[in-house]
Order: structure tokens, then C-alpha cells, then sequence
């Protein structure tokens, strides 16, 4: 629609809507062939406010409906990189893929994976720390941009990391100025399965009840 129609629209565009949807795949346990979803998006600028707005959104939506939930908030500039400094940067996709399986088969079954795909021992240990990172969310960057600025074993600094620090630190920075009122927390773990991501990625967890993230989605660049 905003390729057919962008020299129409006012950017940046904002658009929601809410609608049946189907499942190509085989459908895991729990989850649905068809069922219901919203959607919300904006395109034409590159402003971390946009960010800020779907925090909201999910926070005033969330609250109208009586669900206590957890925003968790990772940045796949980070994801890559963690690749980068572990000098494994064509092994991006398997890092990430293996990490996304954290909450469904835990840490040891992620290492495994992770050494089944050609990681060396050193560079697992390095994740392993990654992913154990306790603290609060300024304590959680300070500790990361150590790691990305060459105090990793390797050495190697990763400007793309670093960049996607700067982003979580001026994201959070608007959260906080925004009143936000359920919990926002940076999780290093989360990696989100599809990989044209390329800026904020984002889940929501319930907190009293257990089942699976119940909103996700994240910012994708050059996407048209």
C-alpha cells in the first residue's frame, strides 16, 4: 500500500488494523491455524520515537484489558554484533536462531545447538555470559559496550553493536520520559526468529499466567 500509494501519503504513516489471520505452517501445540490479530505499524522515518509510540501502545492496551504484562526489548544491531566479536559474523543467522529457543529448551540445549553449528567453546562461553547479565538496564549497556568496544577475548570492536547500544540507550531514555507504566526491561536473549529485522525488536510476556509472548514485532529498515 505505501509503495503504491507514497506519493500520496503524509509520512511518517501510522496504520492499525485487526483481522482474521491463517497459519501456513503446521501450527505447534498451543497455537492456532486461525485466529485473530492486530496490527499496528509506522513507516517513513527513522526517529526511535516511533519505537516509543508502539511502547505506549502496547502499555495503554494492555492496561485497558487488566493484563499485567512485561515489554521485553532487544536491538538485532547487538545480535550481530556479538556475531562480530566473537569473529563469527557468517554465523549470525544460526546465533541468533539458536538463542530465539532460550525460554523453550534452555541454556545447556542453546549451547549444544549452538556447538552443533561450528561455534568454538570460547566463543559459547562469551554468550553464555552475554545471556546470565544481571542488573539494571544502564548497568546491562555499560557492561555490553565494554564488550563491543574490544574487551571481549577477541578484541574486536563492533561498531554495529555499539550503534544498536546507543539506540537501546536513547529508546529507553523516551520510555522513561514517557510515563510508561508496566515493566520495560532490556532482554539480551531475545533474538525474535526472522531475520529482516534491523533495529528494535520487541515481545511481550504475560506475568500471571504461563503461555508464550503474546505480542512481538520490531523495526525493519529498506523494507520496499
Amino acid at each position: 500500500y505505501v509503495v503504491q500509494h507514497r506519493n500520496d501519503l503524509q509520512m511518517p504513516f501510522k496504520r492499525y488494523q485487526i483481522q482474521p489471520v491463517w497459519r501456513a505452517d503446521r501450527p505447534q501445540r498451543g497455537r492456532y491455524r486461525e485466529f485473530y490479530q492486530c496490527d499496528a505499524d509506522i513507516v517513513g522515518t527513522d526517529s526511535l520515537l516511533c519505537e516509543t509510540d508502539l511502547v505506549q501502545m502496547i502499555d495503554q492496551v494492555f492496561k485497558t484489558f487488566g493484563v499485567r504484562v512485561c515489554i521485553k526489548i532487544n536491538n538485532r544491531k547487538i545480535l550481530t554484533g556479538i556475531a562480530e566479536i566473537l569473529g563469527a559474523a557468517d554465523k549470525i543467522v544460526d546465533i541468533t536462531v539458536a538463542i530465539d529457543k532460550l525460554d523453550k529448551i534452555g541454556l545447556d540445549a542453546v549451547k549444544e545447538e549452538m556447538s552443533q553449528k561450528g561455534l568454538t567453546q570460547q566463543a559459547i562461553d562469551v554468550i553464555d555470559s552475554i545471556l546470565k547479565l544481571s542488573g539494571s538496564t544502564e548497568q546491562k549497556i555499560a557492561s555490553m559496550r565494554t564488550l563491543m568496544n574490544g574487551g571481549s577475548a577477541s578484541g574486536i570492536v563492533s561498531e554495529t553493536g555499539l550503534k544498536g547500544l546507543d539506540e537501546l540507550e536513547e529508546l529507553f531514555g523516551f520510555i522513561a520520559a514517557a510515563g510508561v507504566k508496566h515493566p520495560v526491561e532490556i532482554d539480551l536473549s531475545l533474538a525474535r526468529g526472522l531475520n529482516y529485522y534491523t533495529g528494535a525488536i520487541f515481545e511481550v510476556k504475560a506475568l500471571d499466567f504461563e503461555i508464550g509472548s503474546i505480542c512481538g514485532g520490531g523495526r525493519y529498515d529498506n523494507l520496499t
